[in-house]
């Protein structure tokens, strides 16, 4: 399987666990000219930016060490340009969260674990 597939499997993966938890999904693969975040959620007063990472299950390293430091630069920046054309969200909490996938020779996800407050 491709890794944009597997990619995109997974970030409908957790956003279908974001909405059976009643969060709602303002913004999937957002775009900026400092990069992309995968999903923007909300809940009450609380707004989480979620970067989306899958990996096979056995791998050496986590998912959550391919975002490095100057991937969240990038992603900060990017959440920064999405608040200012959302200004209703401005008053929020925000979040980075790290969604990690595992997935299993099949190429179905068999895990997952959300890092919360990630960086």
């Amino acid at each position: 399987m491709n890794t944009k597939i597997s990619g995109a499997m997974g970030e409908a993966y957790v956003a279908e666990h974001f909405r059976k938890k009643r969060y709602k999904i303002l913004a999937m693969n957002y775009r900026s000219h400092m990069g992309e975040i995968d999903l923007i959620v909300a809940k009450r007063k609380k707004l989480s930016f979620v970067e989306v990472k899958l990996r096979k299950t056995g791998g050496v390293t986590r998912p959550a060490d391919a975002v490095s430091r100057a991937k969240q630069s990038r992603l900060r920046a990017t959440a920064d340009i999405w608040i200012a054309q959302n200004p209703d969200f401005a008053g929020y909490v925000m979040d980075f969260t790290v969604a990690e996938l595992y997935m299993n020779e099949n190429g179905m996800i068999e895990k997952m674990e959300l890092m919360k407050e990630a960086f």
